[in-house]
């Protein structure tokens, strides 16, 4: 694989895909399936984006054809998918940093982009931006400095749900990702206990009523509105003291073993913001084509702003074919927007019937 890479940069390929999230992913491989080459680079040590960094063990439900799937399983998925039919090339722990612009020297009167990473220059006829967020760092819990309990039992990450087999878990937020953490650890940790300042939840309805349920059925307990007083422990995490957000004389002392902060996540654009792409609320700003403000550059996933915007898997895996669409149309302008159907085709390159 490094010789490969070493290779790749001496390439001038037909697209380079930024992010290897799913939408990434989905961007080089539909660049396979219109047989353009591709490569993927990505500023984090694996594939699979916020699916691998922030929640491998969750389950996800709104990718259409699975009623339910790991994230670390999805992630896996499209490695298949994309990388081993298609031999793309993925450069981790790389980051773009600028981009610029060179005559093409098959053809003067066009321009080859210049990617400029933190490991050498990488050359393409476009590039499709899928970066998901950017760059993103949990929150940190208002009112009360935890930094303290960090490594010593308080986590804002999961990387395997059993770091949390047979624990008292305390769980702070009341968005999607903490609901979702505490039906996630109903069958693995000892005990769950919820907690959230306010009286009601940011978290998706149905979730939310999972949440009350198991409260009901005695599953979890659910402290709401109160906030967090105190943290005690001798070398790691014993207890938690917490406070009613209405009448702080009211405290309750919790035991617990490790405290999950799920309070969102801080996201920025990085590099990509000093670009010259139009911004739009921390966004970048694209047209109906998925088209940006710089030439030769499509953008698609969550990192991009329009009319109608919908952040989801799904949506965003639509985004990327077009975005790919659009740029192999650019680059063979013989090439019509519509591919042909997978059924007809099959994948170029695989025979049919095998793996």
């Amino acid at each position: 694989m490094t010789a490969d890479l070493a290779k790749d940069f001496e390439e001038v390929r037909d697209i380079t895909v930024i992010g290897a999230g799913p939408v990434g992913l989905s961007a080089a491989f539909w660049a396979g399936m219109r047989e353009a080459s591709s490569r993927i680079i990505d500023s984090l040590p694996e594939i699979g984006g916020q699916l691998t960094t922030l929640y491998p063990e969750k389950w996800v439900f709104d990718v259409p054809g699975h009623p339910r799937v790991l994230a670390k399983d999805l992630v896996e998925l499209h490695r298949r998918q994309t990388l081993e039919q298609f031999d793309v090339p993925v450069h981790l722990d790389t980051t773009a940093e600028s981009l610029g612009y060179e005559p093409d020297p098959d053809d003067p009167d066009k321009k080859i982009v210049v990617l400029h990473t933190d490991r050498g220059e990488l050359r393409s006829r476009t590039v499709i931006v899928a970066g998901g967020h950017g760059a993103f760092e949990p929150k940190k819990l208002p009112g009360f400095d935890m930094s303290a309990w960090e490594g010593r039992g308080a986590y804002y990450l999961v990387g395997e749900k059993r770091e949390f087999e047979g624990k008292r878990v305390l769980i702070i937020g009341g968005g999607d990702s903490a609901c979702d953490w505490v039906i996630n650890l109903l069958d693995t940790a000892e005990r769950v206990v919820l907690v959230h300042r306010r009286e009601g939840f940011r978290a998706h309805e149905a979730t939310v009523n999972q949440v009350m349920e198991a409260h009901g059925a005695g599953r979890i307990d659910l402290h709401v509105p109160y906030q967090v007083k105190d943290v005690w422990g001798n070398g790691s995490v014993e207890s938690v003291t917490l406070f009613h957000s209405e009448d702080e004389t009211q405290v309750v002392e919790v035991p617990c073993d490790a405290i999950l902060l799920q309070l969102g996540f801080k996201t920025a654009l990085g590099p990509l913001k000093d670009w010259g792409f139009e911004i739009e609320k921390g966004a970048v700003k694209v047209d109906q084509l998925f088209k940006t403000s710089l030439d030769q550059v499509w953008a698609c996933g969550d990192l991009t702003t329009f009319e109608g915007k919908l952040k989801l898997i799904a949506t965003g895996y639509a985004e990327a074919a077009i975005a790919v669409a659009q740029a192999v149309h650019f680059i063979r302008p013989e090439m019509k927007i519509q591919p042909k159907y997978s059924t007809n085709t099959g994948v170029p390159g695989v025979v049919e019937g095998q793996p």
